[in-house]
């Protein structure tokens, strides 16, 4: 653990990004990286430092947005199922809940026939042995607490796209999952007023350093 000398140093050297300071809602992303490990939270929220990602993550992330991109040249989403033969998609959907400080950009939206709202989340990685990963899976749920409140709806399912394997899983939504993400949501906030740190979700050992935060993290 570092000192408390040392970690006021490290704010004092990071340079605040203005944006990020003032800002009340925590990101459908912070709900993504705290599953992932909860020190993302701490490393961009209290010492808003930015993570040092290679060319391939980077790459990765425009691949990411260029796929979504094609969605619009097709006429339907029947790649996913025949049920979706003629529903309404929606794409880059920015939604914010004021009851829950929440706010997200929603990769696709799927409103069938029946009024049914499926929120779609591409993802360019591979699955967890052709399972959803449990941060992409929360990440999905937080998704579907925007679209709930939105549109006034009760999201029931929701899809992951894994696209390297071209792996589509559908996923259930239930209650406990929503509840499980509000909570978390108060966790994240607590981290943020109290700029308290907390643990390492994952042993050392098995850190890849993929956050890009671990140039930080290895000196607390």
């Amino acid at each position: 653990m570092a000192s408390t000398k040392n970690m006021f140093w490290k704010r004092k050297k990071i340079k605040l990004p203005t944006s990020d300071v003032s800002e009340p809602f925590i990101s459908v992303t912070d709900v993504k990286h705290y599953f992932y490990c909860p020190r993302i939270i701490y490393f961009e929220k209290v010492l808003h430092a930015k993570p040092m990602l290679g060319s391939q993550q980077e790459y990765s992330q425009e691949l990411h947005e260029e796929y979504v991109k094609k969605e619009l040249r097709r006429k339907d989403a029947i790649f996913y199922s025949r049920e979706f033969v003629g529903a309404e998609k929606m794409l880059f959907v920015q939604l914010i809940s004021t009851k829950l400080n929440l706010q997200g950009v929603v990769d696709c939206i799927i409103k069938t026939k029946r009024k049914e709202f499926i929120p779609v989340d591409y993802k360019n990685m591979e699955s967890n042995r052709g399972k959803p990963w449990m941060d992409h899976k929360y990440q999905l749920t937080a998704y579907a607490l925007l679209i709930d409140e939105n549109y006034s709806t009760c999201v029931k399912r929701g899809i992951i796209n894994y696209l390297p394997e071209k792996r589509i899983i559908q996923l259930e939504i239930t209650p406990t999952m929503k509840t499980h993400v509000k909570r978390v949501l108060g966790h994240i906030k607590r981290i943020i007023k109290e700029e308290s740190l907390p643990p390492i979700r994952v042993a050392r050992k098995k850190c890849s350093g993929g956050c890009g935060y671990k140039y930080l993290c290895k000196d607390f």
